[in-house]
């Protein structure tokens, strides 16, 4: 039978369709090295009900180890590790939680990491910022930032700017014993031969570059995560019968608000009530007020930008970076309570967190 400490994990954490083969190839390439280093390697994705769905975040696992192969895949035959050694986190928007199985609510993305593990971030944020929305935890660990826009490499097209290099130079740096910067180039000369000097540069560059900062205990955001708990039989109802979702309604169990890298932030005083956002919404987020304006369900918003391509009003409607904001409180809610306040704050998380969009002719804007 195996033991934990015989096995370490890495977890790669990513945007389900936009960064699949992204995180698929980073997971192989530390297989391959880990082999080639005298230990057995294994890589699988978490199971999920939606794993690859656009932007939902989803999981890829590397376990290596002393032992034998056959034991490995067997020791990791599991939903996902209890614990890993490194997490790697392609998106700076999934450091606020991630959801990648509905029922188990939003966890704080550093939920599984050891004491003394560490944890990489792709982002051109400072790790000031990167802090002020991460987890913190109640032990010493290490948080190291590569200095890249977050990479979209998908399911049907992959995106080749050397991410994968980047992230295997800064393992290397922080986690020698996971692999080495030598196993790096030598996988790196060998297995990726075409732009080879271009991706030896990449590695070298995350590896001397890389800034990390030692995380101490309770250091960093405040994250309340309620661990889920499965009905006894006794609270089960009998028979097989499923409570459908009343008209109107939402399912309280399964929220896709960690799916965003940007949300809808809305003028309530230019707002029209024209109702095409309610209308348009995939995800029925929108909720009619009393006063006839459409506020926002954001821990259901996926950040499709629908809502803001119908929009009839410049401005009204503007999608923003997700990583500007720090909860889910709805709009409507900020606005009556002080809408000078709230005319303040939304220039605010407005400017610097705006990309331009693609015009779609015919739908107003």
């Amino acid at each position: 039978m195996a033991h934990g400490e015989d096995v370490k994990y890495v977890e790669i954490t990513y945007r389900g369709i936009f960064q699949k083969r992204l995180a698929k190839y980073i997971a192989e390439g530390l297989v391959y090295m880990a082999r080639e280093m005298g230990r057995s390697a294994v890589s699988f994705g978490r199971y999920g009900d939606s794993p690859e769905r656009n932007g939902v975040p989803a999981k890829y696992y590397v376990a290596l180890g002393s032992l034998n192969e056959e034991e490995l895949i067997g020791y990791s035959t599991r939903v996902e590790p209890e614990t890993v050694d490194v997490i790697v986190v392609l998106d700076d928007t999934l450091l606020k939680g991630v959801e990648s199985w509905a029922w188990q609510g939003v966890q704080p993305i550093n939920l599984k990491l050891k004491e003394g593990g560490a944890m990489i971030v792709t982002s051109t944020r400072n790790l000031e910022e990167l802090v002020k929305v991460t987890p913190a935890k109640e032990f010493r660990w290490d948080m190291g930032r590569i200095n890249v826009e977050k990479s979209f490499s998908g399911l049907w097209a992959f995106k080749d700017d050397m991410t994968m290099e980047r992230v295997w130079g800064a393992i290397a740096k922080m986690r020698p014993d996971i692999v080495d910067l030598e196993h790096v180039r030598t996988y790196v000369k060998e297995h990726k031969k075409d732009r080879v000097n271009e991706r030896l540069s990449a590695v070298e560059e995350a590896y001397e570059t890389l800034v990390v900062k030692s995380m101490a205990p309770k250091e960093g955001a405040e994250f309340k995560y309620s661990p889920p708990r499965l009905l006894t039989w006794q609270e089960m109802m009998e028979g097989a019968a499923v409570p459908a979702v009343p008209r109107g309604g939402r399912n309280e169990q399964f929220k896709r608000g960690t799916t965003k890298t940007e949300r809808p932030t809305v003028d309530f005083d230019t707002c029209i009530k024209c109702k095409l956002c309610w209308v348009y919404c995939p995800d029925e987020c929108f909720d009619e007020t009393k006063d006839g304006y459409y506020d926002i369900a954001y821990d259901y918003c996926v950040g499709c930008g629908i809502c803001a391509d119908v929009c009839p009003v410049k401005n009204c409607i503007v999608m923003v970076n997700e990583g500007r904001f720090k909860d889910y409180r709805r709009p409507y809610e900020m606005w009556k309570e002080d809408k000078v306040a709230y005319k303040s704050w939304l220039k605010q998380v407005r400017e610097g967190g705006v990309k331009e969009r693609v015009v779609v002719p015919g739908l107003g804007r």
